[in-house]
């Protein structure tokens, strides 16, 4: 028996719907599932951590920059002394000697400080960027939104809802409010819920 175009466009079109609430679904069970991820007390622990790294990452810094200036007084003293003494036996070439490798001293210092702060800038930018790829904004930034019910509680379930129910949805700019008009089954394949 050979079926007509419209039945077999009428077959093509529903494949599609069914096909396309399947994909609807996944995505809000993946979201659903990392949203929990997100607000599980691991990321929690993780977050103190990198800040905890951060700060020990400013302090070093801190510390790094105060002994390159203790060191950079220190020769700067040692070749006033130096000078000084010089000065006293009339050695101008020596003093020029000395003074070429103290000069060569704090370049080599400077430029070895320069590279270690580099290094610790580059470290703290790279922990930077993972923190921002873990942070839930940024989740919400890629279009996904979390759903709360007129209590505040996260929405997880549809089943749950019930037709004339208020939601608000925060997404990654600003917050939207709206009303269940209608609600259907979360079994795999099926629609979700309707808003207006």
């Amino acid at each position: 028996m050979i079926r007509s175009r419209q039945e077999i466009e009428a077959q093509a079109e529903d494949l599609y719907r069914r096909l396309e609430r399947a994909v609807r679904y996944r995505l809000l069970m993946a979201r659903q599932e990392l949203t929990e991820r997100a607000q599980h007390g691991a990321f929690a622990r993780m977050m103190d951590g990198i800040h905890r790294r951060q700060q020990k990452l400013d302090e070093q810094r801190f510390r790094l920059e105060k002994a390159e200036r203790q060191l950079l007084e220190r020769c700067h003293r040692r070749s006033e002394n130096v000078s000084a003494a010089i000065r006293h036996y009339d050695a101008r070439r020596r003093l020029a000697a000395v003074r070429q490798r103290l000069e060569a001293q704090v370049a080599n210092l400077a430029a070895a400080t320069n590279t270690r702060l580099l290094e610790s800038r580059g470290a703290l930018d790279r922990r930077t960027a993972s923190l921002e790829a873990l942070s839930p904004v940024a989740i919400l930034n890629r279009g996904y939104a979390l759903v709360f019910d007129a209590k505040g509680r996260l929405v997880k379930d549809a089943a749950r809802l019930k037709a004339g129910d208020e939601l608000s949805a925060r997404l990654a700019r600003g917050r939207v409010r709206a009303r269940v008009t209608a609600t259907e089954s979360s079994k795999p394949g099926s629609g979700g819920t309707a808003l207006e």
